[in-house]
């Protein structure tokens, strides 16, 4: 698919990357103790709504901690494959790993040059590593090294935040700093320049990862219940997501009203996955898995809980992908780094609505 952006002016100084929010906010269980209770009104009213709405369980499938030679360090990125299988990528291993829907190990992949590798999307059979220290996409077809895609900017490292993101279309690339204005870029093929839109709102607004949802592009906000769509030959729009709530969103009014700078906004949501007619975006709250699922309106329509919930302040899920079967089920995929590095499978029908 072919997106048409808002052009930029082109020669940023601009980004590095960092693969967990390096801005200066909080993750969930820190920040004050002395908790704030104030929340925006739209907040109050997403609350009152989810409130209203019945949890569902999901059904466990497998977890897995590590492969034959190592424990898994640092999963950071998860993807099911067109092949079926479940695609992790270890930061720390510098490697990625797969698993079978069954949770039987199948093999692992490592290329010798990895940079923090980070799983942006399919083109195909292939898969797209995308290496934020070296700014690079990497192409791979069963663990080999098709094609890398460079970048095409002058960057600077300090304080500044990339993410990325491909399919079919291209190579998608997101920049977020304290002295940068934040933008997505969409790269052709060979890693040339299409099209630039620039991103609303503050920094702590625009950061967060990069997401396809058929034709949309979806430029996801880890510090507020909003994400903005990017569609084809159209002006960039901003979804609400309506019924979103999180025992951090106090905290979060605080900060954006000027309060608590110095230690930055609390994380709400680690990221979020697109399948068939739903958007499943992780509540990053303390205590247990906790997934809620959106309607392509942004409204909340199921809220997920993992099998017998544990509280848990040290709980730090990173990433989800989800897969809509042919009979209407969903299977989840989601990696944590605490308490302990894992790799969780998941299964979830929903009611007939």
């Amino acid at each position: 698919m072919r997106y048409t952006f808002s052009r930029l002016p082109t020669g940023w100084s601009a980004l590095l990357v960092c693969l967990v929010f390096p801005l200066a906010g909080c993750l969930p269980g820190s920040c004050q103790r002395e908790e704030p209770r104030d929340l925006f009104s739209a907040d109050s009213l997403s609350r009152s709504f989810a409130q209203s709405l019945p949890v569902d369980t999901l059904t466990e499938g497998w977890t897995a901690t590590q492969t034959p030679d190592y424990t898994l360090k640092f999963p950071r990125t998860v993807r099911f494959g067109p092949d079926g299988r479940v695609y992790t990528a270890d930061v720390e291993r510098q490697r990625i790993f797969i698993w079978t829907t069954q949770g039987d190990f199948a093999e692992e992949w490592w290329v010798g040059d990895f940079e923090a590798p980070y799983l942006a999307g399919w083109r195909g059979d292939s898969l797209v590593v995308y290496n934020p220290p070296a700014l690079r996409f990497d192409v791979l077809l069963s663990g080999v090294v098709e094609e890398r895609i460079q970048v095409p900017y002058t960057l600077d490292p300090e304080g500044l935040l990339t993410w990325g993101a491909a399919d079919g279309g291209g190579f998608y690339f997101k920049a977020v700093g304290e002295t940068l204005d934040g933008y997505v870029a969409h790269l052709d093929e060979s890693g040339r320049e299409i099209d630039q839109m620039a991103l609303s709102g503050d920094r702590f607004r625009q950061a967060g990862l990069l997401r396809t949802w058929g034709d949309s592009l979806l430029s996801l906000s880890g510090f507020r219940p909003v994400v903005d769509i990017i569609q084809p030959s159209t002006p960039l729009d901003s979804l609400v997501l309506f019924g979103f709530d999180s025992p951090m969103l106090a905290r979060s009014r605080t900060f954006f009203t000027g309060g608590n700078a110095r230690k930055g906004p609390p994380l709400l949501s680690a990221s979020a996955a697109a399948s068939g007619p739903y958007l499943f975006v992780l509540n990053s709250r303390p205590g247990w898995l906790h997934i809620d699922v959106f309607d392509q309106r942004g409204q909340l329509k199921h809220r997920l809980v993992e099998p017998n919930p544990q509280v848990n302040s040290q709980h730090q899920v990173q990433d989800i992908d989800a897969r809509r079967l042919s009979d209407g089920s969903f299977e989840l995929a989601v990696v944590l780094t605490a308490p302990t590095p894992s790799v969780m499978f998941y299964t979830w029908r929903p009611e007939q609505e």
